[in-house]
């Protein structure tokens, strides 16, 4: 089935949000053996959408649509799909209805707004939003079928799981492997994996690298043996598959082996906790952070000398692992990650530019620090420095199981 994904929203096109949508909807598609063929971002307007929909409806089994279905003006999806599809429009009162109990329950009056919500196209299937407010829409335009979709990421996701993706799967799942990797380059993966795999294999490879690791797409079909080499090839390199992410792994190791952690953040000021933390599960291993930005905090809290700051400077060796030192002192955690740097675009002195980072790990009276250049902005260098520290634990906890 060819599969399209249309997402509306003027603020979309000028880069007012972060449009993950059509992220997330291709790679569960492509996961369920129907990768979309077509992706496009309209703005809202009446006209556009619904000269899209028309096209889409002719070319494609189904289109995924997200966005413009709330009560405010600027949402006009409803409409445009009731003027694609031959302008015929029916009441659907149990919407507004269901919506206004909703808002009873939690205190609130609904708007009127939302009245506008119960004009539907006319023979339209609702799917029910239990997230949230705005119901999705199921049209058949005959050789395609159209589903209407809230734009709110998580009203989104549930409608699809549960109503949309069990409709469309085929039942053949891509069978593609996904290896997740950290501390190559995306070259340096390729030339190792390019060796396992032939021409026609070596086309059908996606390398996909992020400031949390990369992703190695192997070729479906290809077979059990070469995935198990590939692996081997990757060596402590690869922290996982699938989805996995490299704070799931290491909150795993951690919990396995029974120990407790803590983190001591300035430059990444809390980042690295809120990742540990992210994963379920972490309450069993992960105590406390402290985020130490200024000077005095990290000689007050962490107990981090004086005469090291005035010597070395905050971002420095000494400081970083005097950091994860007192940590682990302070809160009797088993191991202690630390992070000092310039996240910049400010804060470059002499011999420290912007994006130098120290990275502390702490563990049974053996502190290592690593010294790391990142580049980026200030959200990039943080984001890659707290990653370089999780893969630190891991590779540290990996060493100590042998």
């Amino acid at each position: 089935m060819r599969v399209e994904i249309i997402t509306v929203g003027d603020e979309v096109l000028r880069g007012e949000t972060t449009e993950n949508n059509t992220v997330w909807l291709s790679i569960a598609l492509t996961a369920a053996g129907l990768p979309p063929s077509r992706q496009t971002s309209l703005p809202d307007d009446i006209g556009v959408i619904r000269d899209e929909l028309s096209s889409a409806a002719a070319r494609s089994g189904a289109v995924i649509v997200t966005g413009g279905l709330g009560p405010t003006v600027d949402d006009v999806t409803r409409q445009a799909a009731i003027d694609a599809f031959g302008g015929g429009i029916e009441v659907r009162d149990e919407i507004v209805i269901e919506i206004e109990r909703r808002f009873r329950e939690l205190g609130f009056t609904m708007p009127d707004g939302y009245r506008d919500l119960a004009r539907i196209p006319a023979g339209a299937e609702v799917l029910d939003n239990i997230v949230g407010a705005a119901p999705g829409l199921a049209i058949d335009a005959g050789e395609c079928l159209i589903f209407l979709l809230p734009g709110v990421p998580g009203e989104m996701k549930e409608i699809f799981s549960r109503l949309i993706l069990p409709r469309l799967s085929t039942g053949e799942e891509d069978q593609r492997k996904v290896l997740r990797v950290y501390g190559l380059m995306e070259t340096t993966v390729e030339e190792r994996i390019a060796t396992l795999l032939d021409a026609d294999e070596l086309e059908r490879l996606s390398i996909i690298s992020s400031p949390t690791g990369i992703s190695v797409y192997l070729p479906a079909g290809i077979d059990t043996g070469t995935v198990e080499r590939a692996k081997e090839i990757l060596g402590d390199d690869l922290f996982g598959e699938g989805s996995d992410r490299l704070e799931e792994v290491v909150v795993g190791m951690l919990r396995e082996r029974g120990l407790t952690l803590v983190t001591a953040e300035s430059l990444t000021g809390g980042m690295l906790a809120s990742m540990i933390v992210s994963v379920p599960g972490a309450s069993e291993t992960f105590l406390e952070g402290y985020v130490t930005y200024s000077n005095e905090s990290k000689i007050r809290i962490l107990g981090v000398e004086k005469n090291a700051i005035e010597t070395d400077g905050a971002v420095s060796e000494e400081v970083c692992g005097q950091m994860a030192e007192g940590a682990v002192r302070i809160s009797g955690a088993d191991i202690a990650l630390s992070t000092t740097g310039i996240a910049g675009p400010g804060g470059a002195t002499p011999g420290k530019s912007v994006g130098l980072c120290w990275m502390g790990l702490s563990h049974a009276g053996v502190t290592e620090c690593r010294k790391r250049k990142m580049g980026g902005d200030r959200g990039m260098i943080r984001l890659r420095t707290a990653g370089v520290c999780l893969d630190m634990l891991r590779r540290r906890l990996l060493t100590e199981n042998r």
